[in-house]
């Protein structure tokens, strides 16, 4: 059982045979859990409206974790206040808003973005390993 971050999808659409690749595909048929920020991602980078609905078909197979409006924006804002306190400054909102979905819902992040074990040494993120 995870949330996996868009950079999972991706190996895992890529087909690269890496181990985040193996650990999205096994998690496809067990959880997996997204979020509307990484079915955001994940559409952005279709090539066309057939590709988005094949996208949109994969993610059908996952457990859906819609953000809250507000709550976890303010999440996401204290994520990036404690990276900043300990010294690190994480690169987008998005990773902050999925690593805030992540905790807030207790659910481990599968992910390959290297910002994710930065945010997890000044959070409580947990990462599957």
């Amino acid at each position: 059982m995870a949330l996996i971050d868009t950079s999972a999808w991706v190996e895992y659409l890529r087909a690269t045979g890496s181990p985040l690749d193996r650990a999205t595909e096994a998690l496809l048929y067990e959880d997996a859990f997204t979020t509307d920020v990484v079915v955001a991602e994940l559409l952005m980078g279709a090539r066309d409206e057939l590709h988005a609905q094949k996208l949109l078909a994969m993610l059908n197979r996952c457990h859906f974790v819609p953000t809250r409006p507000l709550f976890d924006f303010e999440q996401a804002a204290a994520v990036y206040r404690a990276c900043r306190r300990g010294g690190f400054t994480p690169r987008s909102l998005a990773d902050c808003l999925v690593a805030a979905v992540a905790i807030d819902r207790g659910l481990p992040l599968l992910a390959g973005d290297a910002d994710f074990p930065r945010i997890a040494e000044h959070t409580p993120l947990a990462l599957v390993r």
